[in-house]
């Protein structure tokens, strides 16, 4: 068997490497190697001429930032959708030698001496939010799962996002924007919040809605944490509501409207709509009763007219939008 160049005089692009030579230096089971590339995409890059498939040096920094994610106690998708969004850049910087250390040495020592209690100076923030940063800078699953629960146990679920979560995010992209943490942090404190707010979406859901209410960002719109909160803050209040998603192009919006006739529509916008805003002519054609909500800061005070027996409402947090949509009008039946 050939000898493994050394990473210090090879480029990524030098060399390539079959799934068992892998295995051997990140310290992962072959097997696994091949159910994270079918599963979550974390796998070869290359082709050989003959069809054969191998690892570039990138290829296995990616796969050891997995491995180190989860032994850390990340969930699985959750490592792997950090690791699928770290450029060639952060991968160098978390991974600067792919041969240096297996995933359980590398493991071990990235949680030696990791403390969330004096790790980082509480005099400058302190409470639930600088401990959610704290255990987002050091990667700790177990402790943003924990503090996530231990809020949801101990403020209601507005309070919840208004007094902790949002700001918590807000900081930690803050930090991030001055390079004081990775993407990977804001991802993994992103995915975690997720899990937590799809878990009571999922056990607070009527079994029978009482009226048809969407949830979407609008178009070109990234952010989503805030269309999950409102979704599940209706829930416990036992309002189902149908998400879908940020993203959504004005004209489907039309066409949903038309088809599925709902009673209300939230749209979130974080960033500032175009003057000529496509939504305004959807809602002047559309055909009423119909409640509008907008949240978020990207929508204008002043909104324009729009089809009788459609009524636009536009709202400044996540209890005005649970209000607006728990109000309306109970659906005949």
């Amino acid at each position: 068997m050939a000898d493994v160049p050394n990473d210090a005089s090879t480029t990524d692009h030098d060399v390539d490497w079959p799934v068992g030579r892998v295995a051997e230096r990140v310290g992962v089971p072959a097997a696994t190697l091949r159910t994270w590339d079918r599963r979550y995409g974390i796998g070869p890059s290359l082709r050989t001429g003959g069809g054969h498939r191998r690892y570039t040096e990138e290829d296995v920094r990616r796969v050891r930032v997995m491995a180190r994610f989860i032994g850390r106690g990340v969930p699985a998708l959750t490592a792997a959708r950090i690791a699928s969004a770290m450029d060639s850049e952060r991968l160098r910087i978390e991974v600067p030698n792919a041969s240096a250390q297996t995933a359980g040495e590398d493991a071990a020592t990235a949680l030696q001496g990791t403390s969330f209690d004096t790790g980082h100076d509480s005099t400058v923030l302190d409470g639930p939010i600088a401990e959610i940063s704290s255990a987002a800078i050091a990667l700790h699953a177990q402790t943003l799962t924990s503090l996530y629960r231990k809020t949801l146990r101990e403020r209601d679920l507005v309070s919840a996002w208004t007094d902790v979560f949002s700001p918590a995010l807000r900081l930690i992209g803050e930090q991030w924007g001055e390079g004081a943490l990775g993407v990977e942090s804001e991802h993994l404190a992103s995915e975690l919040l997720v899990a937590e707010l799809r878990a009571i979406i999922h056990a607070a859901r009527p079994p029978h809605p009482r009226r048809s209410v969407l949830l979407a960002g609008a178009d070109d719109e990234q952010h989503y944490l805030p269309l999950l909160a409102l979704q599940a803050e209706l829930a416990r209040q036992g309002l189902s509501a149908a998400y879908l998603g940020p993203r959504l192009p004005t004209r489907a919006l039309g066409d949903l409207i038309t088809r599925r006739q709902p009673d209300a529509v939230f749209l979130w916008a974080s960033m500032e709509r175009p003057d000529a805003e496509p939504l305004w002519h959807t809602l002047a054609t559309a055909t009423g009763p119909l409640d509008v909500v907008l949240g978020g800061p990207g929508w204008p005070n002043t909104l324009p007219r729009v089809a009788d027996g459609v009524k636009v409402t536009r709202v400044s947090d996540l209890a005005a939008a649970a209000r607006a949509l728990q109000h309306l009008p109970e659906a005949p039946g």
